[in-house]
């Protein structure tokens, strides 16, 4: 193979595209402000921005701040970012200040595009958006871009860090593929362009890393600028959807959706939902709903220590489980550092398969938790069983040790997400002069449910679920836990606030 093969890019790629097929939709970008782009256009104003931004000084190895919400100007920033070489930092756009500072000192971007450019030294998207189209055909070819993208962490636990895990815009082989070849996204084998839709936050590297990894697999996406379930509904029926990936507070909303039973979901070929803190009785219905071959459960996480997935059908086996380790051997360790027998919970920790180190990178003050022998953990606690199967309980930070015992925050969510009245819930634990820390749950109720008298119903329905010194011994009612559109907590500053209540 030609060096120049070697390196073909994304952008390549896509410009390879673009020139099969000009006219056909990539891209439609949904609700009042949004468009539709065709291949064509796709890359002329890609090819029209990556000029403007190599005369703002952006060059191969610089970085891009796109502090934006889902929207054109997301998906054009970024191509022309890495049309010249450049790495991504995606941002919330609604990131205090202070921790945008940090986060922005960490990654000192050449350039930041924001909705209005209302910061000093900041881009406005429109300004952005007002380059003038230009043939990619006149321009040098694309340059590879590694690291391809820099994600912000650690706001929810501890000072804001950013990772930058190993990979870079080089096209490789074959896309992503499950056991036996089979993409996770959809059968693409005969170019019929198959439709993802696009319904998480492009800040979360999930959604960032499907959107560009689909595109380039010649798919034509649709996005959608914010979460809402019967809209999303709408369009798997109107689109023809052949797959999207939601996180588990997308999945409980959409089977609180009064049509879900009436929907036509039949186009989706894979479903991929993050597994982790999805209660058994949500997994169950959804795959109800979708279909055990359909749903697609996967784990991993920022720092790229590893990936598993596992089919619903095969999850009905071994409910609970997000499959076997693909990239790395893992083990479960106590808190000394010693491996526990299969089945016994403990930190997972991963090594990658064959030796060697991992290759991901921190920015600022993290270390990641770390064994002899090249053994890594962000923190996650789990058990594997004699198979090599993985089953997530919970992050070591959320656990509460209450009266000497362990209560998994996931376990008593889950089981008070089984109750009618409950929307939305955070389990957390504060000081307690008796148990050390008590289970305090922060509930968020159905619009139908009266408050009256429902903390003593929510404490039977746990103990009837869970052993009862996991119930929550306090409960407090709310409109909003403040999630992200990730579905992401702040569980510390939900402790602090309630701490400093009582101080």
């Amino acid at each position: 193979m030609a060096a120049s093969e070697q390196c073909e890019t994304w952008l390549d790629r896509i410009e390879a595209l673009a020139r099969e097929h000009p006219d056909l939709t990539a891209i439609t970008i949904t609700g009042d402000d949004g468009e539709t782009l065709s291949w064509r256009d796709l890359t002329w104003r890609i090819a029209g921005i990556a000029q403007l931004f190599a005369e703002r000084g952006v060059q191969q190895g610089s970085t891009v701040c796109l502090r934006l919400p889902n929207c054109t100007a997301f998906v054009l920033g970024a191509f022309a970012a890495w049309r010249l070489g450049a790495t991504i930092l995606p941002l919330r756009w609604d990131m205090p200040p202070p921790e945008r500072a940090h986060v922005l000192k960490l990654g000192q971007p050449v350039v930041i595009v924001s909705e209005q450019g209302d910061v000093e030294g900041e881009l406005a998207a429109s300004t952005m958006l007002a380059a003038p189209p230009i043939d990619p055909a006149s321009l040098p070819p694309p340059l590879p871009a590694s690291p391809a993208w820099m994600i912000a962490s650690g706001g929810s636990t501890g000072t804001p860090k950013l990772i930058s895990p190993d990979g870079d815009t080089v096209l490789g082989e074959g896309g992503m593929r499950v056991s036996g070849g089979q993409s996770l996204f959809a059968d693409n084998s005969d170019h019929r362009h198959p439709v993802h839709l696009v319904c998480a936050p492009l800040y979360h590297t999930h959604a960032f890393s499907l959107l560009f990894r689909t595109l380039v697999e010649d798919f034509r996406l649709v996005l959608m600028p914010k979460f809402d379930a019967e809209c999303f509904l709408d369009l798997v029926e109107q689109e023809h959807v052949n797959f999207f990936a939601i996180v588990p507070t997308m999945v409980i909303r959409l089977l609180a959706s009064p049509t879900i039973k009436d929907r036509d979901l039949s186009s989706v070929e894979n479903a991929i939902l993050g597994a982790g803190a999805t209660p058994e009785w949500a997994v169950r219905q959804w795959i109800d709903v979708i279909g055990g071959d359909t749903l697609l459960m996967g784990y991993g996480m920022s720092e790229g220590l590893t990936a598993s997935f596992i089919r619903g059908s095969e999850w009905l086996e071994r409910p609970g489980s997000v499959g076997q380790s693909i990239l790395a051997d893992v083990r479960v360790s106590d808190e000394d550092g010693n491996e526990v027998q299969a089945g016994e919970v403990g930190e997972l920790y991963f090594r990658p398969k064959g030796g060697g180190e991992h290759a991901f990178r921190y920015f600022g003050d993290a270390k990641i938790r770390s064994l002899p022998g090249g053994w890594a953990s962000v923190g996650d606690l789990g058990r594997v069983d004699a198979d090599g199967y993985m089953f997530i309980v919970d992050r070591r930070t959320d656990m509460i040790v209450s009266g000497g015992a362990n209560v998994f925050v996931s376990e008593v969510e889950g089981a008070l997400l089984g109750h009618d009245g409950v929307a939305d819930v955070a389990v957390i634990g504060l000081p307690d002069l008796e148990w050390g820390r008590r289970v305090h749950a922060i509930v968020v109720l159905k619009d139908s449910a009266d408050p009256d008298g429902l903390e003593d119903e929510l404490r039977s329905h746990c103990k009837t679920r869970l052993a009862s010194y996991k119930a929550p011994r306090t409960v407090e009612f709310v409109d909003d836990l403040g999630r992200s559109e990730a579905g992401k907590l702040n569980r510390q500053a939900l402790v602090r606030a309630r701490e400093e209540e009582n101080t």
